[in-house]
């Protein structure tokens, strides 16, 4: 995906004699040494011979990409997701969990040259595709045709790298079919950690309409495809301990399909996510049949029983029914709407940030009544009538 700089690097043939003695090394030891080069660095690794491409393609184990139409996208972006801080951005400082993640952010060429914010050591590279690697042949000119150009770079991406992957985070607007076949297939049975992130508030220009952020993306079929049902069925991905979601599309049948394929999920995150619903939220806590089956007490084990973080932020359709009557409900009573909750006995950290048409209120006493979660984040912050609630002018 990125070009090196042969003056840099001493090029192909300097860089083959100077790896020559990895040879010499058991094949993990050759892997841990790898795990702490530079992005660059790894890629001309790569390029030396035929062992020390399958080398750097199986050392490639955690990868963050996002696709993008401009580079201010990228950087903005990257800060929110907690890929980059300031620092990284403007100093060669990086922490060691950076070191053992690839963050990649490719950016549409600019027409005009511009100055390069600087990332040298830093855990983030920014890549032209005009130049190298995955390329965007065209200027999008529609939503649909950006995400077009993203699914195919993540596609082309995980043809090479996604059998080795363990943990994987995707930025762009939306997935689609071929997007998701390349995951559900290169990545069936080895990926562990997957947060797919297309929530970018901050983009108000370019094929983006400012008011798409506001609601999760449309459904579509895509999502079979990570799940392996019907026509996909020798697709989908099985081995998942972490799940991130943000502005997705998929719907709650899906999401239930895609949690029950994964039985060893730990961490469920959700954010304006379209199957954050009743439908789903009972089922994974256990009270209601969601797929196939009638209503009911469900027997066997607790969908959600082996999560230990949830967290649905954002997500404003929770509910079934409006709440009113929550001042004079009964102590074994008070989470009335969240009754599912009582089934994720594992449960250590839920989160309803920002969701609304939830009562704060509601959720703070059944934690310390009936939940008892030792880490709960509440929609909204509590306050008594004696707290100063700051206005802004423009709205008075």
């Amino acid at each position: 995906m990125a070009r090196r700089d042969e003056s840099t690097l001493g090029g192909p043939s300097s860089f083959s004699s100077l790896t020559d003695w990895i040879r010499c090394l058991p094949p993990e030891l050759v892997l841990q040494i790898l795990t702490y080069l530079p992005f660059e660095d790894l890629l001309a690794f790569g390029s030396t011979s035929r062992l020390n491409n399958e080398y750097h393609i199986v050392s490639m184990k955690r990868l963050r990409l996002g696709v993008f139409e401009k580079r201010v996208h990228s950087i903005i972006s990257l800060l929110q997701a907690g890929w980059a801080s300031p620092d990284h951005l403007g100093s060669g400082w990086v922490d060691q969990e950076a070191e053992r993640s690839y963050t990649i952010s490719v950016v549409q060429q600019p027409v005009k040259s511009t100055k390069q914010w600087p990332l040298r050591g830093s855990p983030c590279h920014t890549v032209y595709p005009r130049n190298s690697g995955p390329k965007l042949r065209e200027k999008p000119q529609s939503q649909e045709q950006m995400i077009r150009i993203q699914n195919r770079i993540i596609a082309s991406v995980l043809r090479r790298y996604g059998p080795s992957l363990r943990n994987l985070e995707f930025m762009a607007y939306d997935l689609n079919t071929h997007g998701a076949s390349a995951l559900g297939t290169r990545c069936q049975h080895t990926l562990r950690h997957l947060a797919l992130r297309f929530e970018h508030q901050h983009i108000r220009d370019g094929v983006m309409r400012p008011s798409t952020w506001l609601h999760p993306a449309p459904g579509n079929e895509a999502w079979n495809l990570l799940i392996g049902i019907g026509r996909f069925k020798d697709t989908g991905l099985n081995s998942l301990e972490t799940l991130i979601l943000e502005r997705a599309g998929i719907t709650p049948w899906q999401l239930m399909m895609l949690v029950k394929k994964n039985p060893n999920l730990t961490t469920l995150k959700l954010r304006t996510c379209r199957g954050a619903q009743p439908e789903f939220l009972y089922w994974l806590g256990g009270i209601r049949h969601g797929l196939d089956d009638e209503m009911g007490q469900l027997h066997g084990p607790t969908p959600g029983a082996k999560l230990e973080v949830l967290s649905l932020e954002h997500c404003h359709r929770l509910l079934e029914y409006p709440i009113d009557d929550r001042n004079s409900l009964k102590d074994q009573e008070c989470d009335k709407g969240f009754e599912w909750v009582r089934g994720l006995c594992n449960l250590r950290s839920l989160s309803f940030s920002e969701s609304a048409n939830i009562p704060s209120e509601l959720v703070d006493r059944a934690n310390k009544l009936i939940w008892k979660i030792p880490e709960v984040t509440l929609p909204y912050c509590l306050h008594d009538g004696n707290a100063v609630i700051a206005v802004d002018p423009k709205w008075t």
